[in-house]
């Protein structure tokens, strides 16, 4: 983090750590120094009273700082502010007789420094606090004290745990950090993958197979014309995503999109629909995947007739489209042929549902979609 610049989520969360074991060092400071005045074993009580009343203050103001504006945390005057601060409480509590007076909080300057400045900063708290325990000055070093020496190694081992405990950390959060940059950018291609293969097979289904239809039957000028019409206010819709006569209900979206294709392709369209449920982009992905499996039939099958059975359950919808014609081997289709491919196998599929197409040459061919509900699985 730098200086003036908002912390992470990551990087708050240390720094409230940091603040928590500020306070709970505070009041550990200061009970014991309300038994060191009350058992009248400090030589210098004024000195003792001094440092608590600079060390509550000082904490109220690190409280507010981290609450305002954290970023102050990781400057240099507030780590050599707050190294002063915690040497001055060590020097009274040495001045006091009693090295535990200082108790924890001390360690939380240890612990800032690190949070602000990594291991330098850890390394130049611990230094100053150590010269501050084994000194008296003015006097000379007070290495044969106990008490002394364990505050030595007490800030010297936290200063190098704590470092190695913030790196991992922060390493660690860096690893996530990047992850999760890497797994949006993987979903937000996928996402543009999929509209742009919902665009071509929407793109098939309507002005391709208008300009296919020019191709075998230039002649019939009035049938071309309102088709073109027709297939130019849909495509229009669709590119704009507008709202006005959006059909709503699943039933309703079925039995419109069979009347389109008996109209379009003079074939009929008998149509049995179970159930009903509110249209969402999966079932608008099934019934259009159906348009096109209803089409295909139309075109190539040789029939008059073509049944469609739809059904919407609470686990999945489901739609049939069968016809008795001609028929084909699904192994044989030419892979320049992208209407089963990606109108209608791929279309279902990239919405979560599956696609099955049975058919053989001169028995006809039936083409099962279904779209499990949403936390559903397929039938």
């Amino acid at each position: 983090m730098t200086a003036r610049s908002t912390p992470s989520g990551f990087e708050r969360t240390l720094l409230w750590l940091v603040t928590a074991f500020r306070v709970f060092g505070a009041a550990w400071m200061v009970l014991l120094g309300v038994l060191v005045l009350t058992s009248n074993e400090a030589d210098h009580p004024g000195w003792v009273v001094t440092a608590l009343i600079v060390i509550v203050l000082w904490t109220m103001a690190t409280v507010a700082l981290a609450l305002r504006v954290p970023w102050t945390a990781a400057t240099w005057g507030f780590v050599i502010a707050d190294i002063a601060i915690s040497v001055f409480s060590v020097w009274v509590s040495v001045k006091a007789v009693s090295i535990l007076f200082a108790g924890g909080f001390p360690l939380a300057a240890v612990f800032a420094s690190i949070y602000a400045k990594g291991t330098l900063g850890g390394a130049l708290a611990a230094a100053a606090l150590t010269v501050a325990a084994v000194g008296r000055l003015p006097g000379r070093p007070s290495l044969d004290q106990p008490n002394s020496v364990s505050a030595v190694i007490t800030y010297v081992f936290s200063a190098a745990a704590a470092a190695g405990a913030a790196s991992v950390l922060r390493s660690n959060d860096a690893r996530r950090v990047a992850a999760e940059e890497a797994l949006a950018t993987e979903q937000a291609a996928r996402a543009r993958a999929d509209e742009r293969a919902d665009v071509a097979a929407h793109l098939h289904d309507s002005v391709l197979q208008t300009l296919a239809l020019i191709q075998r039957d230039s002649t019939a000028t009035d049938q071309v014309r309102g088709l073109a019409r027709s297939q130019e206010r849909e495509l229009r819709s669709w590119l704009y995503r507008a709202d006005e006569g959006s059909v709503s209900e699943f039933r309703e979206a079925v039995t419109a999109m069979a009347a389109e294709v008996d109209e379009l392709a003079s074939t009929h369209v008998e149509c049995v629909i179970v159930g009903d449920s509110p249209m969402n982009e999966r079932v608008d992905a099934l019934v259009r995947a159906g348009r096109e499996a209803t089409l295909n039939a139309a075109k190539h099958a040789g029939v008059s007739t073509i049944s469609v059975y739809a059904e919407a359950g609470d686990q999945a919808t489901v739609l049939f489209v069968k016809d008795r014609g001609v028929g084909f081997d699904t192994a044989t289709v030419p892979p320049d042929r992208r209407g089963i491919a990606d109108s209608i196998v791929g279309r279902v599929n990239r919405y979560g549902g599956s696609a099955t197409i049975t058919s053989a040459p001169g028995q006809g061919t039936e083409v099962r979609l279904t779209m499990p509900a949403q936390g559903g699985t397929d039938e």
